[in-house]
């Protein structure tokens, strides 16, 4: 019984403290702009954050005004630099959107991260090059690392392997996407997301890069009929503060914000990781019960040994050759001694 007492006291304790805590924290309000409307990382990480977890985990004390690049219209290369001019504090943004300075791409080469384990260990050791670019051009630090679902190649007609992409025009979301296609043989387009259904609906392009699960909200599974289920990488997305609002903040905040952050990443990786599979089936209707609404008709095509022995040959001879020409040979070692130590991997010119 007296346990028992003990373990209530410690707990209210606890709870107190935090209480206490919380009321420490200034009365404040944060502008925040978040990703894609339309898809998960806006809907089950991003808006719920801001919405509801910020304010009930600061006894109301922190509040924000939080909208998505598509409610705001805006475009995802506009964002950084609609924080660094003082119109938010806070942004959910793409390093392949912002990849002026190569030292950006390297968290995030196509073709490099073959599963979700390996793509978060890459944030931890490329992420601080990233956030120094961050800091000098655009006066923003980075909070934390999550990701959209595993990125795989769409296409309009019936392929079988990844010989069929030869030629075709392919839409990609980045300078290292657009190299690991051509170094496959095709095409790169480039086409902002919203605009890539009616493209690939009219011929524009023949094929797509994206998600598993964003293809299915997007509609891609009514426009294509296949998807190559080999991963051609990951789209990383972080969270960045302006520097001008960060030295605003007393230590009070910003411990806030460091704790809650790292808890956000956290979950973003966990939601997202768990719907890959689940993109997949829904626009397959194969392998379970699509959770998000009716399944479509995708082919999912099973790589073989010579797809896989393609793209690493793409992605060795093409993509990390330009990479590293683009970073320069400082920046490519330091990238070689950090992520191609955790994937086996060397970018030279």
């Amino acid at each position: 019984m007296m346990k028992t007492g003990i373990a209530a006291a410690l707990a209210a304790a606890v709870v107190w403290s935090a209480g206490a805590a919380a009321q420490d924290l200034p009365k404040q309000s944060f502008k925040v702009v978040g990703s894609f409307g339309n898809l998960s990382n806006w809907q089950k990480v991003e808006k719920p954050f801001w919405s509801e977890q910020v304010t009930k985990d600061s006894n109301g004390q922190i509040t924000a005004t939080a909208q998505s690049t598509t409610e705001l219209n805006l475009k995802g290369t506009e964002v950084m630099r609609l924080l660094k001019l003082g119109l938010f504090d806070f942004a959910h943004a793409l390093p392949i959107y912002v990849a002026e300075d190569a030292a950006l791409e390297g968290i995030d080469i196509a073709g490099v991260a073959k599963d979700m384990a390996t793509a978060r260990k890459i944030t931890e050791v490329w992420g601080p090059h990233v956030d120094k670019t961050m800091g000098s051009k655009y006066g923003a630090k980075i909070l934390n690392w999550y990701t959209f679902p595993t990125q795989m190649i769409w296409c309009r007609d019936q392929i079988k392997s990844i010989a069929d992409l030869k030629g075709k025009k392919i839409r990609v979301q980045g300078v290292s996407q657009g190299d690991l296609v051509e170094g496959l043989g095709a095409t790169a387009v480039t086409i902002p997301f919203g605009e890539v259904v009616p493209a690939l609906q009219r011929g524009t392009v023949d094929c797509g890069i994206t998600g598993t699960m964003p293809a299915y909200k997007a509609g891609w599974h009514e426009v294509v009929t296949s998807v190559l289920e080999m991963p051609v990488g990951f789209t990383i997305i972080y969270t960045a503060v302006s520097e001008a609002s960060w030295n605003k903040m007393n230590p009070a905040t910003k411990d806030f914000f460091t704790k809650e952050m790292k808890a956000f990443g956290d979950r973003g990786w966990k939601i997202i990781g768990d719907e890959v599979e689940m993109g997949l089936v829904c626009v397959s209707g194969e392998g379970g019960t699509c959770s998000e609404g009716k399944p479509g008709k995708v082919v999912r095509v099973k790589p073989s040994e010579a797809d896989v022995k393609a793209r690493e040959a793409a992605l060795n001879d093409v993509v990390l050759k330009r990479w590293a020409k683009r970073c320069g040979a400082e920046c490519a070692k330091a990238w070689t001694d950090s992520v191609g130590k955790l994937t086996g991997l060397t970018a030279t010119p």
